[in-house]
């Protein structure tokens, strides 16, 4: 019986270490765990925070882009116009031209239509004149 208390103090003995060695085994192993979810923990803080920063990248880019929209269409928009009003005053002008031109042409038709009568009106005087004086007594008016 003695030699099986020995036995048996000494399997304690043994189990004593094998369980001081599991719970060092254990605390290392929890301390492990605990190393690797701060660093997960870390890492997808990380994570968010990148896909923060990428979002407010996006949101400036996007506004930056809005922004030289809006300014390629005032450019647009004003040269747009300043043809137009160039086009107009060209459109303005020609007419201005052709109007003068046109009262040009109607005065210089206007004489040519006073000058028509006028020669129609002094044959039709000559041709009354002709036939209707006598050619001797014209011509002994007129020194002959």
């Amino acid at each position: 019986m003695l030699n099986d208390v020995t036995e048996i103090k000494i399997d304690v003995e043994v189990l004593k270490e094998k369980v001081d060695n599991i719970t060092q085994l254990c605390n290392k192993m929890d301390s492990v765990i605990d190393k690797l979810m701060n660093n997960n923990d870390r890492m997808v803080n990380q994570i968010y925070e990148d896909m923060e920063k990428r979002k407010q990248d996006t949101v400036t880019d996007i506004k930056e882009l809005h922004s030289r929209i809006t300014t390629v269409d005032r450019n647009l928009c004003d040269k747009i116009e300043l043809t137009e009003r160039r086009i107009m005053d060209e459109i303005k002008s020609l007419r201005h031209t052709i109007d003068e031109h046109n009262r040009k042409e109607d005065d210089d038709l206007k004489k040519i239509f006073q000058w028509k009568w006028m020669i129609a009106g002094g044959v039709v005087v000559l041709a009354w004149i002709i036939s209707n004086v006598n050619l001797t007594v014209l011509a002994k008016l007129f020194g002959g």
